[in-house]
């Protein structure tokens, strides 16, 4: 009878800690819904988004050998092959599994310590901002939260009856994690190794079952990606290939320890995916294989830091101060901006400073039992495959949950030491931890203020993008207002007057765009003004100065192969149209390039190789299928 009464107070707990949770959410949800990013998902969110159509539509093996990790887009395609194309339904889905993510840490919470702390930890949870934020966003986030959490849940079930079934739950659960975000392989060998030598009252025969119970869990999925990326893809890569090109991006001579952009790589997201590739390729004088390019991104991290080791040390320093700090670094679309969007996340209950500020008393206090310890090590082994790369909101969120756990831990023994009268422990706690949040709240290295300009420039190629020109202009003029010499404001802008059909303020705008940094895309765009006007002497200076800057620019040479097929000289339009191609453009451009060089190839009485572009030019050109028939 106990049991029942027991087993239902744990039912009714874990629903009303669901119900608080998803409705925070949702509230959330629609209040975002204005924002502009809502229907318009912009770098990994755009990512993930084309790549899930193409799977719900069929085409199961595409982006192989897989460049990042799969199991987030997989799941996306397949909310897409049930519920259609959109972008309200996968949020909501987003929304239901961050809710149950908050059940979970009530669960482990219990298991770890007992059920106050778990239901503290899950209130705390389901009022988090950037919970609020990720379990919205069309992200692996909330995923990696629930995967292992859920993994963790099973885990210490196991530590408890050793039963088989929940270590292999739990080795399941984590290589879906591994699957989502590979920073969870981290954990593998010292579980392994944490079961073949924390158990020594065990026979070895025992300790060597434990770890076969676990991979026979966590290996099928590791497996069969690596069997996808093998045979579908051609190449041996582990999971995905990004890992190498993120290695260097959070450790070279430039590196800042949050960023993802280097000098040498294009800023952009798909500029910085293609120059990853030409680089390797041109510095290797080869064609390479994904896990050849990765290969040699990880070789030049490892260079920099055998060569300047403590310029390395003094960066890792510098990331683990930002493991700790309160601010949270955006990698995709800006917080501050969603944040202007979201008046829940515009309350300042709670941030990130204060949690772990509060979780470190918490692991101070804490009873140092086994299954705190196995915490203890995944906290510290996914901070380190964190600090080893580069730190931001995003990535540190899977150790969210547990230091909202030990936060509870300190707030309740704070409380319980007011009650027992021991007001000195009590009063000295909340100094150490005032303490502590004023250091998580510093800004040595100037990461917290926020780049408005960067903000106004990302919404004003939102509404170009989507031929909301006039709110377009709004934008680039106001990232101008932060930042007159930001040439990137000005060239979107520029680019935004010639979709307008207006050239005198389109060149007008380049020619500033040159005159603060001699830039190819400026040059690029200018050159083809001047070819609109006629002034083919002008034009053609452009593109060559533009071609001398952006050598490995794919637009640049999109451009010029145009202007030399409206210049009636197919051969050389064709071989800079041939180069772009060559360069990985930008998917948008794909099409028109295909089209171009089908019609180019046909004017030089080359069929096959017309017949060849114009099958790839898709369905965006109309006279395609009638060219077709006529070939045949």
């Amino acid at each position: 009878m106990k049991k029942k009464k027991f087993q239902k107070k744990i039912l009714l707990i874990t629903f009303t800690i669901f119900l608080i949770a998803f409705c925070v959410r949702f509230i959330n949800l629609e209040t975002v819904k204005n924002n502009p990013y809502f229907d318009y998902p912009i770098m990994d969110e755009n990512y993930h988004d084309v790549w899930a159509q193409e799977i719900a539509e069929g085409n199961v093996f595409v982006n192989v050998p897989f460049y990042r990790a799969p199991a987030y887009p997989y799941f996306l395609g397949f909310i897409y092959s049930i519920f259609g194309h959109g972008y309200y339904i996968p949020r909501l889905i987003g929304i239901i599994i961050g809710s149950l993510s908050c059940v979970l840490i009530y669960l482990v919470g219990k298991e770890l310590f007992k059920p106050n702390i778990g239901i503290l930890a899950a209130l705390l949870a389901c009022f988090y901002s950037m919970f609020l934020y990720f379990d919205s966003m069309l992200l692996t986030t909330n995923l990696e939260v629930f995967f292992c959490l859920f993994g963790i849940l099973w885990l210490l079930f196991w530590l408890k009856t050793k039963k088989n079934l929940h270590l292999v739950l739990f080795g399941i659960l984590w290589g879906l994690a591994s699957i989502t975000r590979p920073n969870f392989l981290i954990f593998v060998p010292i579980f392994v190794f944490y079961l073949l030598f924390s158990f020594n009252k065990e026979p070895l025969k025992k300790r060597l079952q434990f770890v076969i119970i676990f991979f026979i869990g966590v290996v099928p999925a590791l497996v069969a990606v690596i069997l996808i990326n093998i045979f579908a893809g051609k190449d041996t890569v582990w999971v995905a290939w990004n890992g190498g090109i993120n290695f260097y991006l959070g450790n070279n001579q430039y590196a800042n320890g949050w960023s993802a952009t280097s000098p040498e790589l294009d800023a952009t997201w798909w500029g910085g995916y293609r120059d990853a590739i030409i680089i390797a390729e041109q510095k290797m004088g080869q064609k390479l294989l994904p896990s050849q390019i990765s290969n040699y991104w990880f070789k030049q991290g490892f260079d920099y830091i055998v060569s300047k080791p403590l310029d390395w040390a003094g960066l890792m320093l510098k990331k683990i101060y930002l493991m700790f700090n309160s601010f949270e670094i955006s990698n995709n679309q800006n917080i501050q901006s969603f944040i202007l969007f979201s008046p829940l996340m515009r309350i300042p209950l709670l941030n990130y400073g204060l949690i772990i500020s509060l979780a470190i008393w918490g692991i101070v206090c804490s009873d140092k039992k086994r299954v705190v310890i196995i915490i203890f090590l995944f906290m510290l082994s996914y901070a380190l495959s964190i600090v080893l790369f580069f730190v931001n909101a995003r990535y540190r969120m899977p150790l969210v949950p547990f230091l909202l756990i030990f936060a509870a831990v300190a707030v309740l023994w704070i409380i319980q030491k007011f009650v027992e009268k021991k007001y000195k422990h009590a009063v000295l706690s909340i100094f150490i931890i005032g303490g502590l949040f004023v250091f998580a709240n510093s800004d040595f290295y100037g990461t917290h203020s926020v780049d408005y300009n960067r903000i106004q420039v990302s919404l004003g190629n939102r509404f170009s993008e989507s031929g909301e020109y006039n709110r377009a202009v709004q934008e680039f003029k106001k990232a101008l207002d932060y930042n007159p010499q930001n040439t990137d404001a000005l060239n979107a802008l520029g680019t935004t007057y010639i979709m307008m059909g207006k050239p005198y303020d389109a060149m007008r705008v380049f020619r500033e765009s040159i005159h603060i940094n001699n830039n190819a895309d400026a040059l690029c765009k200018l050159g083809v003004i001047y070819f609109q006007f006629g002034w083919m002497d002008s034009s053609q200076s452009c593109f060559n100065d533009a071609m001398i800057m952006g050598s490995t620019n794919p637009e640049v040479y999109y451009y010029i192969g145009v202007y030399y097929a409206f210049a009636k000289q197919p051969n050389l339009a064709i071989k800079n149209l041939e180069t772009s191609l060559q360069y990985y453009p930008d998917p948008k451009y794909i099409n028109s390039i295909h089209y171009n060089l089908g019609r180019l190839y046909l004017e030089i009485n080359k069929i096959e190789e017309a017949k060849k572009h114009l099958l790839q030019a898709g369905e965006d050109y109309k006279d395609v299928s009638k060219i077709l028939k006529s070939l045949h």
